[in-house]
């Protein structure tokens, strides 16, 4: 990828990171790119759940540290906020829809980008697109509280 379809430098907020700040810069910014592989997948799949490897997840959830940068790349993206729904497939009722959706991630990035998408059912987070979760909320909330209307016309 040439240039960024996100606004946020996400290796250089990893570095940032306590957590995150002893990964090199090379597996960063290849977890940084692969996040935005799956973003793609998510806009060109929109009823498609995809499943994260943890690698993904962990940039998504950088992304979603900078909530104002993240709500307006949705919108941009997507058109409303790409829903996570952490915690999903924790459950024996739900670890086999969680794995049928890393099978289709996994089948549709090697569709879109000719490559293995890395990561087996024990690297796997789900995502899915419901818009009144939590999260959807919890964001929309704060943008609201904060600075207004996600844009303006």
């Amino acid at each position: 990828m040439n240039q960024s379809i996100i606004s946020v430098d996400l290796v250089a907020s990893a570095l940032r990171s306590e957590d995150l700040g002893t990964i090199p810069r090379e597996v960063l910014a290849r977890d940084a790119a692969d996040y935005e592989r799956f973003l793609i997948l998510a806009q060109r799949y929109p009823s498609e759940p995809l499943a994260p490897t943890r690698a993904i997840d962990r940039m998504w959830h950088l992304h979603m540290l900078h909530p104002r940068q993240y709500a307006a790349d949705c919108d941009q993206l997507f058109g409303d906020l790409l829903d996570h729904d952490g915690g999903f497939g924790a459950t024996p009722e739900e670890a086999p829809l969680l794995a049928t959706a890393f099978a289709k991630t996994r089948a549709l990035w090697k569709h879109e980008f000719g490559t293995e998408y890395i990561g087996d059912a024990s690297d796997i987070v789900a995502c899915t697109r419901n818009c009144v979760s939590r999260c959807q909320r919890r964001c929309s909330s704060y943008m609201h509280s904060n600075m207004g209307p996600p844009h303006s016309s």
